[in-house]
């Protein structure tokens, strides 16, 4: 991120990273829908080695999630909605997949999987006219709680330049969730980030992950942050949201 008047906010949990100009008088608040369809360009862009499928791992292809909430930030208060229709686009990447959340053409996460661990996973977010990315890398740690047993807890830790997350991932239990008026098994994991550094707070998310592919059927998220501001004092971020698969057939 460039530009000597800007702040920025991190998040995780599905990680959130925010950029903003100390000075927006004038500033135009602006949001995007996200279209399934070019989500599906964008998979075919990616060429044949990208849609190479890995056992145990989401297939690649576009997958479409129903979804309410948004995100709010206190600086003038501003909130703005996620795409009813939120868009997954996984990938073959590095040692495993890449799964793309788009929420909104100005807010997008990626999650790099290797089994059943995140070896990383980062945001691209933005507001007015500047956006801020972010880049964390982890340690060894259970990340679907595939390699646990239902109660069990699986710590580890990821971090970029300036922010330490501490990660637990917990494996409530074995659940059902209804996916396009279907009724299937999954694996309910709360997965708890503390935040210190630049970032200080915290974020919850719960999962409910197909038990055969670790795909997401559902995920519930309840991130609070707070980081200090020279231009408006401090500048807290929520996110109150959640999305819930509508079909296990991705487009391609």
């Amino acid at each position: 991120m460039t530009g000597e008047a800007r702040h920025r906010l991190w998040a995780l949990g599905g990680l959130v990273a925010v950029a903003l100009p100390a000075f927006l008088l004038g500033g135009r608040y602006w949001v995007s829908d996200v279209s399934p369809s070019e989500a599906v360009v964008r998979f075919r862009a990616a060429g044949a080695g990208a849609a190479e499928a890995i056992p145990g791992l989401p297939a690649p292809g576009v997958y479409r999630y129903r979804t309410t909430g948004g995100e709010r930030i206190s600086f003038l208060d501003y909130k703005r909605s996620y795409s009813a229709t939120t868009v997954r686009i996984v990938t073959r990447h590095g040692c495993g997949v890449r799964e793309e959340q788009r929420f909104l053409v100005q807010h997008v996460e990626y999650y790099d999987r290797c089994g059943d661990s995140l070896v990383g996973y980062g945001t691209d977010i933005a507001y007015w006219w500047t956006h801020g990315t972010q880049d964390f890398r982890c340690e060894s740690g259970s990340f679907d709680g595939r390699a646990m047993r239902a109660g069990e807890v699986s710590a580890w830790e990821c971090s970029d330049e300036d922010t330490r997350a501490e990660q637990t991932t917990t494996y409530l239990a074995d659940e059902e969730v209804v996916v396009g008026g279907r009724t299937m098994p999954s694996r309910h994991t709360r997965w708890v980030t503390k935040f210190s550094g630049a970032t200080v707070g915290s974020a919850v998310v719960d999962d409910w992950f197909d038990p055969a592919t670790g795909l997401v059927l559902r995920e519930e998220r309840n991130i609070g942050l707070k980081v200090g501001s020279g231009f408006v004092g401090d500048v807290t971020y929520i996110d109150v949201s959640t999305y819930t698969l509508e079909s296990t057939a991705p487009a391609r």
